[in-house]
């Protein structure tokens, strides 16, 4: 008997596509999906909107990507629909987030997650370990460290979310970009455990491009990447819309500068989370994190990952 496909089992297809139409499954191996989590936003909930808005202001954005040459249309993602949510259980909605991450990834998919809070990393990081082994190196971009133990009496909390992939992957395999928010404790078992990171104001200073060679160094170390996009990187200018706005954040030309000389073949998983469609203004952010998915794919194409067959 051959093994159940879960994905047909926790997913429901959505109203909308990203970009607006329907990508063919057997020319590129990007599928896309909605992860509608919303319970434990601490300061602006309205995560559960995201998939939504993101994939409406997906259709408003020309496809070329001057960066690469590349026409994202030419390699549009499947859209797989919305993964199902059990509101008030975020344990069991991350299983559901980590079964359809398995399931994709086994059958060699590369899923980008559309959040939803930060927490849906820890069921895809769980659905990719499982696939694959822990081999693993985990980049995320985020103005907090999300390195608490727990928050608000709660271990699975957008607060701990770098944590539990810690305690997955290691110290080792973690890298944070972009940091300029946390607690004391925090920063001190950040510089206990090893992990790297790059603040705010270091990616100023420093440069995309010197920002991406410690990266790549980074993930030399590893088979594989994953890489999780909280929208709080980037500064409120750019990104009013999300759960917990962050002043003396980056622009989008240092997150595309940094990315475009990352992201790779390497690449096995994407997620971009925090997007709170009521608190965004004229869905900028919603636009932006659209564009963040839409110059992912663009990068791996151009280094030749997840494409069966060129146009």
């Amino acid at each position: 008997m051959g093994r159940l496909s879960l994905r047909k089992v926790y997913l429901s297809p959505h109203t909308l596509t990203f970009l607006g139409t329907q990508g063919d499954p057997g020319r590129t191996l990007f599928s896309v999906i909605g992860v509608p989590l919303d319970s434990t936003s601490s300061f602006r909930s309205g995560t559960r909107f995201a998939p939504y808005s993101i994939r409406l202001m997906s259709q408003s954005l020309e496809t070329m990507s001057l960066r690469t040459g590349i026409d994202v249309e030419d390699y549009a993602p499947y859209d797989e629909g919305n993964v199902s949510i059990s509101h008030g259980n975020v344990d069991l909605s991350l299983r559901y987030v980590e079964a359809v991450c398995e399931d994709l990834v086994r059958e060699g998919r590369l899923p980008i997650l559309l959040g939803g809070e930060h927490t849906i990393s820890v069921g895809s990081i769980r659905g990719i370990f499982k696939a694959l082994g822990s081999d693993t190196c985990y980049l995320v971009l985020d103005a907090h460290a999300d390195y608490r133990s727990e928050y608000l009496g709660f271990k699975l909390s957008h607060a701990c979310t770098t944590r539990r992939v810690r305690e997955l992957l290691g110290p080792s395999n973690v890298f944070i970009i972009g940091l300029r928010a946390l607690s004391k404790d925090e920063l001190r078992s950040l510089k206990v455990d090893g992990v790297r990171y790059v603040t705010s104001i270091d990616v100023l200073r420093l440069g995309a491009r010197e920002v991406a060679r410690r990266v790549n160094d980074f993930k030399s170390t590893c088979s594989r990447l994953y890489v999780s996009i909280d929208m709080d990187v980037f500064d409120p200018a750019y990104a009013p819309g999300v759960t917990t706005p962050e002043p003396e954040g980056l622009s989008p030309t240092l997150v595309f500068g940094v990315l475009s000389r990352v992201l790779d073949k390497s690449v096995v998983g994407i997620d971009v989370v925090e997007v709170s469609p009521p608190y965004d203004v004229g869905m900028i952010t919603s636009a932006l994190a659209a564009k963040v998915v839409l110059e992912s794919i663009a990068y791996i194409v151009a280094s030749g990952g997840a494409v069966t067959s060129h146009p």
